[in-house]
């Protein structure tokens, strides 16, 4: 049981989501500049996934989430099916990403595990009240990402014990203003 849990095999298994992620995302959106771009995006994530592992998450997440609100909308599978695999996929991106920085070894493993729920629960509410914006999935997953990031990267200064005031106001206007514009461009765009 311990290998499931093991460092080295999460990281095959995201490889293994992400290629899943990727021609998820070729299936539903079939420009090849596109798809260039993202294997570029893949294979960075992939080569700094040690040093800098919330390139390759955070591009897990955003496929990921775009690959089920297009699954969502375009095959018609029930909301109960999404939601599941969208908590699925943060927890597991949460987990992977908890592992990576060892925050276990950091703070006791109750309060691992509640930033690890508080997370995926905020993460699964977005998604939740995204659908039913009449905006493109591609925007939806943007803001979606967006958020988990912010979260991810307040956890893990907390974790460090080096978060205060200022950066976390400085983290939330940051993360205000990039959502405001991804929402207005995607509204402006028609997306």
């Amino acid at each position: 049981m311990k290998i499931f849990f093991s460092l080295n095999f999460l990281k095959i298994f995201a490889v293994l989501i992400l290629g899943l992620e990727i021609f998820g995302f070729h299936y539903f959106e079939t420009s090849l500049i596109l798809l260039i771009l993202l294997i570029f995006l893949a294979l960075i994530g992939l080569w700094q996934l040690g040093r800098n592992p919330e390139i390759m998450v955070t591009l897990m997440l955003y496929l990921g989430l775009n690959d089920l609100y297009n699954i969502r909308y375009g095959l018609a599978v029930p909301m109960a099916a999404i939601l599941i695999g969208a908590l699925l996929l943060t927890f597991f991106l949460s987990y992977l990403l908890g592992r990576i920085y060892k925050y276990e070894e950091m703070i006791e493993k109750n309060i691992s595990l509640v930033y690890l729920m508080a997370s995926n629960l905020v993460v699964l509410e977005i998604f939740l009240a995204m659908s039913l914006w009449p905006v493109d999935p591609k925007t939806k997953s943007l803001v979606i990402v967006v958020t988990f990031y912010l979260m991810n990267k307040l956890i893990y200064l907390n974790v460090l014990r080096v978060l205060n005031l200022k950066r976390a106001v400085g983290f939330v206007i940051i993360s205000i203003l990039i959502l405001g514009g991804v929402i207005s461009l995607g509204f402006w765009q028609g997306f």
